[in-house]
């Protein structure tokens, strides 16, 4: 298993620079502390912008946007945007793709919603053309045209940087993922149930595509938070993520919609009930490996745990001390899963 972070920037108590500002701080700790991968949302700005600032204070650290609704652009732009900032980030960048979640964004461009998902299978296959073709391309697409298109900007890494979809909801999207070979990013409120159906639709589609199947294309993301006690933890993380539940419900209610307690309703959803659930993973080394075990077996295995982030949680200070204490004393007991081996859980004890 690896390691990396969906920085999911809502940071609702700060302006925007500095909230991005705290964002690059939580991925240059992440770099330090041997994190693989980073993914940013584009909420108000694509997230190339802030990958190519925190690219001059990371070393290792690969970075995406989490993700680029490609409704909103014009294919060539996407990939050309793609490839300046592999140059930039000297090939650390990655194109995470979706579909947008908010209706009105796409009629702001004078775009039909309905046509959000087409867009979506054209724009990333003519992506992947523009990218491999050895000469200008000519396109005529019922969303785009183009005439003798060339990427004038080339990636570094070849043929192309990789490529991740959001999946929240459809079969399809997973599906599609399996089909071109890409990988699969999900949202920290997913249940564990429909994960391991994407898991299964995933694999299943890369079989039929001829590719070698392989849950490590899965991503899943969580809240994780570690101290050096249980109680510590839930105390240093209640009442940020009590501000954070009561602004969930207020402007994506939809995302919690699936953490309501049986019988109840939105109001109804506490920190304490989301942990002893196992909707965070919030407690000491111990509580959480045990946490991450007991969820990488329900889903079926997958190949990166994402911390969620880009929110206040718990002070700066104590957040960044958690992703050490993490680093050092459960990711070491836990790095040997691989959703495509058989497992060895064992070797760590």
């Amino acid at each position: 298993m690896k390691f990396g972070l969906f920085s999911n920037n809502r940071r609702f108590e700060r302006s925007l620079g500095d909230a991005w500002d705290q964002d690059i701080k939580e991925i240059v700790t992440a770099d330090r502390l041997g994190f693989d991968e980073a993914w940013i949302s584009e909420h108000q700005t694509p997230a190339e912008l802030i990958i190519a600032k925190a690219a001059a204070q990371t070393r290792h650290i690969r970075m995406g946007s989490g993700v680029r609704p490609l409704g909103y652009y014009h294919p060539i732009q996407i990939a050309l945007e793609a490839n300046a900032t592999d140059q930039l980030t000297h090939g650390r960048y990655m194109l995470g793709i979706g579909h947008g979640f908010h209706a009105r964004q796409m009629e702001w461009r004078g775009r039909d919603p309905k046509d959000t998902r087409a867009m979506v299978e054209a724009s990333i296959e003519l992506i992947l053309k523009l990218w491999t073709a050895t000469g200008p391309v000519d396109y005529d697409g019922p969303f785009w045209t183009g005439k003798q298109m060339i990427l004038q900007c080339p990636p570094v890494q070849k043929p192309h940087p990789p490529v991740a979809i959001a999946c929240i909801n459809s079969a399809s999207s997973v599906e599609l993922a399996g089909r071109l070979n890409l990988k699969v990013l999900t949202g920290d409120f997913i249940p564990v149930k429909r994960l391991r159906e994407f898991g299964e639709i995933l694999v299943a589609a890369q079989a039929k595509a001829g590719h070698k199947p392989s849950r490590n294309m899965l991503n899943a993301t969580r809240v994780v938070y570690v101290a050096e006690t249980d109680k510590k933890a839930r105390d240093d993380m209640r009442e940020s993520y009590e501000k954070t539940i009561a602004w969930e419900i207020e402007n994506t209610p939809h995302h919690q919609v699936e953490r309501i307690p049986p019988g109840g309703t939105l109001k109804d959803i506490t920190f304490d009930y989301l942990v002893d659930t196992g909707n965070l993973f919030v407690g000491s080394p111990g509580t959480v490996r045990q946490q991450i075990e007991n969820f990488y077996d329900r889903v079926g295995g997958f190949g990166r745990l994402q911390f969620h982030a880009g929110r206040d949680y718990a002070t700066p200070e104590k957040l960044f001390a958690s992703m050490e204490m993490f680093m050092n004393e459960v990711a070491p007991k836990i790095a040997h899963l691989d959703p495509d081996l058989p497992s060895n859980r064992a070797a760590a004890e």
